[in-house]
């Protein structure tokens, strides 16, 4: 009876401890009723070997533990498609934090390290990773059986709207890079409103008093795009007043950034002479305008996709 009691303590530990009694009670019962039953066939005591058999036979203390409890998942299938947007979300962020870092980095010292760049991405993205998992998964497993709470309670089926277009619906992808995107820009623009007093007085660059005349107005195009961008959060359908709010965004901000990128110099060096010069500022230069020129493109080839949308919209 050793080997069983050994066996009972094993399962008993991966119990929860009200319910342990009950659970190795039955077990234990079960356990001699196979053996009653050996006892009745061979008209002997069972072997050390056969109480081992029937053991495996029953399985591992942690399968039989598990097996007399609710299953568990790490996450539920009810819960999984927020997991997923919970996911897509916090990979938006580290991503955001990333690229804040990396041009503090830039503004301190002028230098672009990539390979720092990745692995804090990549270490950031694990710890989002194992939080958010965590937390589903207590979320799919609660204390005592009962939900936490449930996300989709609040709905009806007349808020949802008319559909008449698959590209109507506003994907979390399309959401996250351009909420992500205009959160970015917005803080680098305005690096000095809050980052700390003695960081930016040891900064290595600025931008040039040319570009800095455009960012009161950039910054305005981008509060309303991140504004925007939450109703898009809300709401998260395509209509003709928010394609048209969605193209005269798109087309002020080209306008001004096509405007920046002609300009000679977008970043400088600081007047701080206790900062050394950056070498590949003029690289940097090439390389901002010729970013800024593109993504001014891009911008405007939306705007008229937008106008287009508005288009086929108009003819439903």
């Amino acid at each position: 009876m050793e080997t069983i009691d050994r066996y009972m303590h094993a399962v008993a530990q991966a119990l929860p401890e009200r319910r342990r009694d009950e659970i190795t009670r039955e077990l234990r019962a079960n356990i001699l009723d196979s053996l009653e039953s050996i006892r009745e066939q061979q008209e002997r005591e069972p072997t050390a070997g056969e109480v081992a058999a029937v053991l495996v036979a029953l399985g591992h203390p942690q399968q039989v533990a598990a097996s007399f409890l609710p299953p568990q998942q790490l996450v539920s299938a009810d819960l999984f498609p927020l997991y997923k947007q919970s996911l897509h979300y916090g990979v938006i962020l580290v991503f955001i934090l990333g690229l804040i870092q990396f041009a503090i980095s830039f503004l301190n010292s002028g230098s672009m390290d990539f390979i720092d760049l990745f692995h804090g991405l990549v270490m950031k993205g694990l710890i989002t990773f194992a939080v958010i998992t965590g937390l589903f998964y207590v979320f799919s497993n609660p204390p005592g059986g009962k939900p936490l709470f449930n996300p989709y309670q609040c709905w009806s089926p007349e808020k949802l709207p008319p559909v008449s277009r698959s590209w109507q619906r506003i994907s979390s992808a399309e959401q996250g890079v351009d909420f992500a995107s205009d959160l970015f820009f917005l803080l680098l623009l305005n690096y000095s409103f809050w980052m700390p007093l003695e960081h930016v007085s040891r900064l290595a660059v600025m931008f040039a008093d040319p570009v800095r005349e455009w960012i009161p107005l950039l910054s305005g195009v981008m509060i309303v795009s991140l504004l925007f961008g939450l109703w898009n959060m809300v709401y998260q359908y395509w209509t003709i007043p928010k394609l048209v709010m969605e193209a005269l965004i798109n087309l002020g901000a080209a306008v001004i950034l096509l405007k920046v990128s002609r300009f000679e110099q977008i970043l400088v060096h600081t007047d701080n002479p206790s900062v050394e010069p950056v070498e590949i500022l003029e690289l940097a230069n090439h390389i901002f305008s010729a970013g800024v020129f593109w993504v001014g493109m891009w911008l405007m080839f939306m705007a008229g996709w937008n106008l287009y949308r508005i288009w086929q919209l108009s003819r439903t």
